[in-house]
Formats: C-alpha cells, structure tokens, sequence
C-alpha cells in the first residue's frame, strides 16, 4: 500500500525539521536526503501523478519513514500549510522558456511569496538548474523581489557545495554531456 506516504491531512503540519521540495519529480534527490539524514522529514511536492508513484515505489523499496509526498499543484495548496521550514528545494524545475509562460516559472514573485510564508526567518530557498536562461531570469526575480543571494555558483559542480550535492538522474545525464549546473541559495 503507498498511499502511507501521500499526505491527504490538511493542513500540512511544518517544523524546522521538515524540508519541502517543490516540484521534486521522480524524488531522487529528497529521497536520498530522507535516507542520509533520518531525524528530518522530507516532503515532496509534484503535481504529476505519474512521477510520484515512482517516487513512492522507491521510497517504499528503502522503507524510508521520513520522507512523504503532496501530489498537487503549490499554488492550491498555498494556505494549507502549518508552521515553517528551513530549508525548501527547486530542483531543475520546468523552466517555462516562452516568454508568454514566465508566470508559471517556479521563482516567479507569487511563488516567492508562498517560500517566504513558509520560511524560518533564517530559511533558505536553494534552486539548482541546467537552464541558464531560467537561471538569469530567477536572479533577476530573485532581486527584485529584495531576496539576499547568499550563495550563486554557475558551476556547482566545481564549488565548494558540491561535496553534499546529491545529484538527480537529470542532473547526471547533463553533466555527463558537459552542461554546467547552476545553483543560488537566497533568504527572504
């Protein structure tokens, strides 16, 4: 049975040792944290039903019990939220590439509004991706909304923040190709 892992209580309950990812995907990257840091609770989110089943299929396989999943947009879940976090992940997010789509970009201000609700006041958003032009526009979102950039590498690869970078399946298939990974930490 995985619906053990689908979160259906709302609302979703918070603390400083829960770290969110929005827009996790396939979940390779939380469910690795989830297995090497067992006193944290990750929580994925991802609206594609699809994607979380392979992602409850292998968290089930390591019989993780902290790590849990919302399968849903983060814009309708935007007032069912219960405390805060420190950490929340982008991790190589749909960049939206026509200009027309920029409100849908996962660093566009409505969605940093909901980060900022849902940070500790030292809570850090950390975003990693492939797409440069979704990079340089995410500073630039970044920036405007009056986010401190704490961290910004274009090469995460060669930065000292690599030694704890756990790497998606998409991360690995673009840097065996020699795609650069860009990642920025900012607070709000």
């Amino acid at each position: 049975d995985n619906s053990n892992l689908v979160i259906k209580d709302f609302p979703i309950k918070l603390n400083e040792n829960v770290i969110l990812e929005i827009g996790m995907g396939k979940g390779e990257m939380l469910i690795q944290l989830a297995l090497n840091n067992p006193n944290n609770i990750y929580i994925g989110i991802e609206k594609y039903p699809t994607v979380v089943a392979k992602a409850i299929s292998l968290a089930n396989k390591l019989n993780l019990k902290n790590f849990f999943v919302v399968c849903n947009e983060l814009s309708n879940l935007e007032n069912n939220f219960d405390g805060k976090v420190k950490e929340i992940w982008l991790t190589f997010s749909d960049p939206w590439p026509k200009k027309s789509h920029y409100k849908r970009r996962l660093t566009y201000f409505k969605f940093l509004n909901i980060y900022k609700s849902l940070l500790t006041k030292e809570g850090i958003l950390k975003l990693k991706t492939d797409n440069d032009d979704f990079f340089n526009w995410s500073i630039e979102s970044f920036k405007n909304y009056g986010a401190k950039i704490i961290y910004l590498t274009n090469d995460l690869h060669n930065s000292e923040k690599n030694e704890f970078n756990i790497q998606t399946g998409y991360e690995i298939k673009w840097s065996k190709k020699g795609k650069n990974i860009n990642y920025i930490e900012v607070s709000f």
